[in-house]
C-alpha cells in the first residue's frame, strides 16, 4: 500500500486524494513520500513492530543526519513548529511530522547523547533549595524593587551556558554517505526540572546572539524568569546590557 500511495503521488495525484483512496491521513502520505525521497524504496518496506534493546534504532542513519542538520542550522519556529527553542518535545514533534515516527523524550535524550550533546543537568538539583533566596537577592540588586514585583513568585530558574559540540552520526560501514561528523556551537539552558532547551549559535560570545537566546527563553514563560548565565559575552556587550536593562522586572540575572 505504501509503494502504491507513493507512486500515485509521484505521478501527480494530489496527496489529499491519495489519502482518501487508501484510508489514511494526508500527513501519513506525506511522511511516506518524504521517507521514499530520502531513503529510497527500502524505506517503504513493512517492518516488524517493536524492537529489542539495541536491535534497531527508531531513526535510520539518513533520518538522523536530516534531524542533525536541521537542529544545528535553524530553530523550530523556522521549520513550522510551535516552539522557539529545541527541546526534547520539539525534536519529537519534528520526527513525527517528517517521518511519522513517535519518539518519547527518553529516546530523544538518548539520540542527543549518541550524537554528542550531553549537557550537565545536575546543577539545578543542588541549587534548587537556594532558589527563593537567589530570586530575592536578584530582585534587590537588579532594580526590580516594586512591592508588586517582590511579591510575585519566580516561575522558573534557568541555568544558561554554551558548548562546542562535536556532533556525530555513525551509519553502516558499507554506506559512507550515512555518516557525518561536525563541530558547532550551541547555547542552552537547563530548567529546575532538568529539562534542556537549546539553539544553534554562530558566535556564543556575541551579545546580540545571547540577547536573542534570552528573548526566546523569556517568550516561553508568562511569569518572571531568573537567568543564571555560565559565561559572559566579549563582543557587542552593550546590546545585551540594554536588553537586560529593559527586562529587569521579569528577568533578574545572577552574575
Amino acid at each position: 500500500m505504501r509503494r502504491c500511495a507513493v507512486a500515485a503521488v509521484e505521478s501527480g495525484v494530489p496527496r489529499t486524494e491519495v489519502a482518501r483512496l487508501y484510508g489514511v491521513s494526508r500527513q501519513t502520505v506525506g511522511a511516506w513520500v518524504r521517507a521514499y525521497r530520502l531513503e529510497g524504496s527500502d524505506a517503504l518496506r513493512p517492518r516488524r513492530r517493536g524492537r529489542r534493546p539495541g536491535d534497531q534504532l527508531a531513526l535510520s542513519s539518513a533520518r538522523q543526519l536530516w534531524m542533525l542538520r536541521t537542529m544545528t542550522t535553524t530553530t523550530p519556529d523556522k521549520v513550522g513548529l510551535r516552539d522557539v527553542l529545541w527541546t526534547w518535545q520539539s525534536l519529537a514533534a519534528l520526527a513525527h511530522r517528517e517521518f511519522g515516527v513517535v519518539l518519547g523524550t527518553t529516546t530523544i535524550r538518548n539520540y542527543l547523547t549518541r550524537w554528542g550533546f550531553c549537557p550537565d543537568t545536575s546543577q539545578p538539583t543542588w541549587m534548587l533549595p537556594h532558589r527563593a533566596a537567589l530570586a530575592h537577592e536578584l530582585r534587590a540588586t537588579t532594580g526590580a524593587g516594586t512591592a508588586e514585583a517582590q511579591r510575585r513568585p519566580v516561575t522558573e530558574t534557568l541555568w544558561t551556558d554554551h558548548a562546542r559540540v562535536r556532533w556525530c552520526v555513525c551509519g553502516p560501514p558499507a554506506d559512507p554517505d550515512s555518516r557525518m561528523s561536525l563541530h558547532s556551537d550551541v547555547l542552552f539552558a537547563v530548567t529546575s526540572r532538568r529539562a534542556v532547551l537549546f539553539t544553534p549559535a554562530r558566535d556564543p560570545y556575541d551579545g546580540e546572539e545571547i540577547r536573542e537566546f534570552y528573548a526566546r527563553l523569556l517568550s516561553r514563560h508568562r511569569g518572571p524568569v531568573v537567568l543564571v548565565p555560565g559565561w559572559e559575552p566579549t563582543r557587542r556587550t552593550e546590546l545585551l546590557d540594554l536588553w537586560l536593562g529593559t527586562h529587569t522586572e521579569r528577568t533578574p540575572v545572577a552574575l
